[in-house]
């Protein structure tokens, strides 16, 4: 397999190594495999699905409901507002969607094994459900179901990804009757966001922070009065602690699959044998009962020693005292109106420590929502691409209509191909081989072994930003366009230039050395910054500095950091700028594993 070289478009170095698909329609023969074979790996279901499928009589008296892939909650929205036996839900498997992209085993199953065990939660409340499973797009099939049973017209909350938008409006265009209506599960509008930073500018710094302080102030939430508890909004500082094994870790519960999460499992491999990492050892939860079951676990055990240890690494411990509801968040099965309610009740009676709580809430209410709003306000960061080609070629817009390629913002001008060692190649380093490891076994890991052991190697070495979103895209079992492509183009690389964050999250050896138990275990010393033993993080970290100074070095919050650099000799620098070439170097010449 070629090392994928010099684009920078979607999908570029994943589609190339990982597995080739077609963008939207599946190819001949995977249309005729699809066709031939689609009782498996639904048999079971199916025979259960089948008893609540309507008649043609039962059709017009319903309102009929199309609820998206990540939207699976009967505790809000639309399910919510007539009774069950006045309720036609419409849920669809799309495998134009999952062949879009590599998407890790992991999410697959449990995306598709929790939307089935949502159908039969539907069926067993009353409501009519025409489940379709579709080699076509959602808004195709929506449009062939409607004619197919004489639909009224279907409601829709607005879809959380923009791809699933595009989708849609394009099928209304061919003549399907939709009405979007609001998606109740975000806890912010557009409205909100307009009142913190106005209508939205081309070329603007947005900080979550200021948005953060509104929608406390809005909602009460850990208020008094107009005062935050404990007589400040954040309590990040004091949530920075390594974790040195001063109490036992938790161990979280774990979901063996059912006989309907099998047959989905079944189907994955069958359909998706070269998508990223593993469904074995599948145990997330797949019901609403589950999903409860594990936030209350959280709320119990992890979320009462969360704060401090919240930034800490462990190979040991990978979760740590992590809830890791995101990905059930994103799908909807937990609502964070629930989770922050619970976390804040919580704190009252000194259940969880205030700053824990915080620290929780701030992820939802702040950083979440915040996220979600840019992402939509930018068009998917594609205005920010105009902005900064605009600033550096003089060229006028691009065509920002294709749903295909994502945005490619670049500050930095990072353009390296991103490396197989983010495919389970060993490069050495422990810490990102670590991380690695998880990621392809769990399709998680949380936020810091995210932001400052995977993105912060990317930036570090120059990795194209947009390689790297996809890879996210396509290993974590969290991920959507929304909070994959602001997160990873925006804080993660700085390749936004600073709209989402006031300076690059970048570190040297020493950071993950504090913070981590890695550098014990590596062949890598973190107290040396050149020779051939040395972490090649620290040479990293100032040969970036040396190499972006003209962007960066007017940057108030990286004075300090270029201090420092300036003040290095100059023999010490050319060692630097070896040992990171070196590392560069190694990196790339990875070969990539074999899938």
């Amino acid at each position: 397999m070629k090392n994928p070289r010099g684009t920078l478009v979607s999908l570029s170095a994943i589609a190339e190594y990982a597995v080739a698909v077609s963008i939207l329609i599946p190819n001949s023969h995977t249309a005729r495999h699809c066709r031939s074979s689609k009782i498996r790996g639904m048999a079971s279901f199916r025979d259960r699905i089948q008893p609540a499928a309507p008649n043609p009589a039962e059709i017009p008296g319903r309102r009929w409901i199309y609820v998206p892939y990540d939207r699976l909650t009967d505790r809000t929205g639309p399910l919510t507002e007539q009774p069950a036996s006045a309720t036609g839900v419409l849920l669809i498997e799309s495998r134009a969607k999952g062949n879009r992209r590599a998407y890790h085993k992991k999410k697959l199953v449990l995306l598709l094994a929790n939307m089935r065990h949502f159908a039969l939660e539907q069926a067993n409340r009353g409501c009519k459900v025409i489940y379709h499973l579709t080699d076509h797009t959602y808004g195709e099939a929506l449009l062939h179901l409607q004619r197919k049973h004489n639909l009224p017209e279907i409601v829709v909350p607005e879809p959380a990804e923009r791809e699933l938008r595009l989708d849609l409006a394009f099928a209304q265009e061919q003549g399907l009757r939709l009405r979007l209506v609001l998606d109740t599960t975000w806890l912010s509008t557009a409205e909100d966001f307009a009142q913190v930073f106005g209508p939205y500018r081309v070329g603007r710094s947005y900080v979550m922070d200021r948005f953060y302080r509104s929608m406390r102030q809005q909602t009460k939430i850990l208020m008094e009065g107009s005062r935050p508890h404990g007589g400040k909004f954040s309590f990040d500082s004091e949530n920075r602690k390594p974790f040195r094994d001063e109490l036992p870790v938790p161990i979280p519960p774990e979901f063996l699959p059912d006989e309907l999460t099998l047959e989905v499992i079944s189907l994955v491999e069958e359909h998706y044998p070269n998508h990223f990492g593993s469904s074995d050892n599948f145990c997330l939860p797949v019901t609403q009962q589950q999903a409860d079951q594990q936030w209350q676990f959280a709320v119990q055990h992890l979320l009462p020693h969360f704060g401090p240890f919240e930034d800490a690494m462990r190979d040991d411990h990978l979760q740590l005292f992590h809830s890791r509801t995101s990905p059930l968040i994103n799908l909807s099965r937990l609502l964070p109106a629930d989770l922050i309610r619970d976390v804040e009740q919580a704190a009252g009676s000194g259940a969880i420590p205030l700053a824990s709580a915080e620290g929780f809430i701030r992820q939802l209410l702040g950083w979440r929502e915040f996220m979600r709003h840019l992402h939509r306000e930018t068009d998917g960061y594609r205005l920010v691409s105009v902005l900064q080609e605009n600033a550096t070629q003089g060229t006028g817009a691009p065509n920002l209509s294709s749903s295909d390629i994502g945005a490619t913002p670049s500050a930095l001008s990072a353009e390296l191909p991103l490396p197989a060692v983010y495919w389970g190649a060993k490069s050495g380093l422990h810490c990102i081989d670590t991380v690695v490891a998880q990621v392809i076994e769990e399709g998680w890991s949380h936020h810091i072994t995210r932001l400052m052991v995977l993105s912060n190697l990317a930036t570090l070495c120059g990795f194209s930003p947009r390689q790297l979103t996809d890879w996210f895209w396509i290993a974590y079992i969290d991920a959507y366009d929304w909070v994959v492509e602001t997160n990873v183009l925006g804080m993660a690389t700085y390749a936004d230039g600073g709209l989402t964050a006031t300076k690059p999250y970048v570190s040297g050896a020493a950071y993950i050395h504090r913070m981590s138990n890695y550098c014990g275990h590596c062949q890598f010393d973190p107290k040396r910054s050149t020779g051939p033993d040395s972490c090649p993080f620290t040479a990293l970290y100032w040969t970036f500095l040396e190499r972006n100074q003209p962007v960066l070095a007017s940057n108030f919050r990286l004075q300090m950091p270029y201090a420092s650099l300036n003040k290095k000799p100059a023999a010490e620098l050319v060692q630097l700028r070896a040992r990171a070439a070196e590392a560069i170097h190694q990196l790339q010449s990875l070969p990539y594993p074999k899938l």
